[in-house]
């Protein structure tokens, strides 16, 4: 059940929530009903992830559809026989210098 630290009527906002967000999204995995019972237990909305992820519209992604995006993401990148996977995973980051070609600093012909 919920956490101790959720307060009762918080707890029945998440239970309606949960409620209707079950309708609402459909068939999920057992995994996924696990990790989403666990996240409105905790205290957050099915209606939100963790992640800050959001969608075109600027509002935060539901869990489940965050989750599953996710889970497509490994898929694709864990996949050995796909090339592109491999090249986007060898991307530099940009969080260190040395992910810069040697003349990235010192460009002189930049189109602005």
């Amino acid at each position: 059940m919920f956490n101790e630290n959720v307060s009762v009527e918080l707890q029945e906002i998440l239970a309606i929530e949960l409620h209707r967000y079950k309708r609402e999204i459909g068939r999920m995995s057992k995994e996924e009903w696990d990790l989403l019972i666990e996240w409105v237990y905790s205290g957050h909305s099915p209606y939100t992830n963790g992640d800050g992820v959001i969608d075109d519209d600027g509002w935060p992604l539901d869990f489940i559809n965050t989750f599953r995006g996710w889970s497509n993401i490994r898929e694709y990148s864990n996949r050995p026989s796909d090339d592109g996977a491999q090249a986007f995973s060898a991307i530099p980051d940009g969080d260190k210098f040395d992910d810069f070609p040697e003349d990235f600093f010192n460009a002189t012909d930049l189109p602005f």
